[in-house]
């Protein structure tokens, strides 16, 4: 027997779980700057604010799943979150251990599931929403 995916159970989780790792992510990246600028070829300045930036995206995922509808919230977040993968996958280039460019492969493969399961949800989403 199939079963169906719920998308609006899917993409409510697929959200709270994303603001919740950009949350804890944003801020662990923010309070690490200085140790993570050693690691890569970037100012710990623009490290720390990166981290502030995806604290306050988190901020804005949790906003916009209690403020828009379902399916706008999961397209936002998703294309967000394609191009963030892209973004952080480019910083691996820029580390200076193989250690560190398979921790920073690890994020972007961890956002490039979220965008995953977004899209799952939208397609799972019934055409009337």
């Amino acid at each position: 027997m199939t079963r169906r995916i719920d998308g609006d159970k899917l993409g409510r989780w697929s959200l709270r779980l994303d603001a919740v790792y950009c949350a804890v992510l944003g801020t662990a990246v923010a309070l690490g700057a200085g140790r993570i600028a050693r690691g890569v070829a970037l100012s710990p300045f623009l490290i720390a604010l990166a981290g502030i930036v995806v604290v306050v995206w988190a901020a804005g995922v949790s906003w916009m799943l209690s403020s828009l509808s379902l399916r706008m919230a999961l397209r936002l977040v998703m294309i967000v979150n394609v191009f963030a993968a892209i973004a952080v996958l480019s910083v691996s280039a820029s580390a200076t251990t193989l250690l560190i460019v398979l921790a920073v492969l690890a994020v972007a493969i961890d956002i490039a599931l979220f965008a995953t399961s977004q899209a799952v949800a939208l397609r799972a989403l019934p055409a009337h929403r």
